[in-house]
């Protein structure tokens, strides 16, 4: 697929190659490298929203068959918790499990509580003493299992009694066997990240040690050379049978391009917004993508 431009596709050169940066450092986090040994086993992908943190992190997930589940931000301890044993409890003997902590930052870099929570949980096993870092939620479970029992949901009920400690009380989930790979828009190398929150910047020193960390940082048109390489390689709704013709994905890109600092959203989700336009409303689609930019 030509652009209009020498500029434009040298653009899209620059965006492979960073997208080639980012997938390796991906497929090293979610466990398709194979290593002789590894020294951290969870991952911090940071970056501002719409350098493909986490179009990349599914795409390599998907690709290589990985068993992972996605946490969105804004979801509640218990909905986490029950997710997480859900997750766990259906690994075969040789799976582990990816979970993806999405747009993290304030699921894991809230406050003290929230640093304290994540560091239980991804402390290092240690097989000589027999430790296993497990992730804890010590509210009472009662209520949630009635709720799967009445809807008829027995593997979320065996789930969650798998995981119910002695004492009958929350949950506690053995983590021995979860890769987290944390999606950031925090620049966590940045000593101003916290603002003012001294005692949360200090909390998450031991725990940002135990991640490998990478940050994402494109200039806008080198954003845009990523988006018009990650769409010329892909369809957006490819699983429901509609494709983009080569001239419509031109047509979507230049639009964005001469667009660009008028849109709301920069991501690849937004991409998805703008192709659906153009599959569910042909004679309309370019009032809709009009609607998107921000007033001036």
């Amino acid at each position: 697929m030509n652009f209009n431009s020498a500029t434009q596709n040298l653009l899209v050169q620059h965006g492979k190659i960073e997208d080639d940066k980012s997938r390796k450092f991906i497929r090293d986090s979610v466990g398709v490298t194979e290593f002789k040994v590894v020294s951290r086993r969870h991952s911090i992908l940071s970056g501002p929203a719409g350098v493909g943190k986490t179009h990349g992190t599914l795409d390599e997930c998907n690709k290589a068959n990985i068993k992972n589940i996605v946490i969105a931000p804004g979801t509640s301890d218990v909905v986490l918790a029950v997710s997480l044993a859900s997750g766990v409890h259906s690994l075969k003997d040789d799976e582990e499990l990816v979970v993806i902590l999405d747009d993290a930052d304030d699921l894991v870099f809230r406050d003290i509580d929230t640093i304290n929570k994540w560091k239980l949980a991804t402390a290092e096993e240690n097989e000589e003493t027999g430790f296993v870092p497990h992730f804890n939620h010590n509210v009472n479970m009662y209520n949630m299992m009635l709720q799967f029992e009445k809807a008829g949901n027995t593997r979320m009920v065996e789930a969650i009694n798998a995981f119910t400690p002695d004492n009958g009380i929350g949950l506690s989930i053995p983590m021995n066997r979860v890769r987290f790979v944390i999606l950031c828009n925090l620049d966590l190398e940045d000593a101003k990240c916290f603002g003012r929150k001294t005692n949360v910047k200090n909390a998450f020193a031991p725990v940002f040690d135990r991640f490998k960390y990478k940050r994402i940082d494109m200039n806008w048109d080198i954003q845009w050379g990523w988006l018009a390489h990650v769409l010329a390689n892909s369809q957006p709704f490819d699983n429901k049978g509609f494709l983009l013709t080569d001239d419509q994905k031109k047509e979507l890109l230049n639009w964005m391009y001469s667009n660009w600092d008028r849109l709301r959203s920069t991501s690849y989700r937004q991409v998805r917004d703008f192709a659906a336009d153009m599959i569910n409303d042909p004679d309309n689609y370019l009032d809709k993508w009009t609607d998107t930019l921000k007033r001036k």
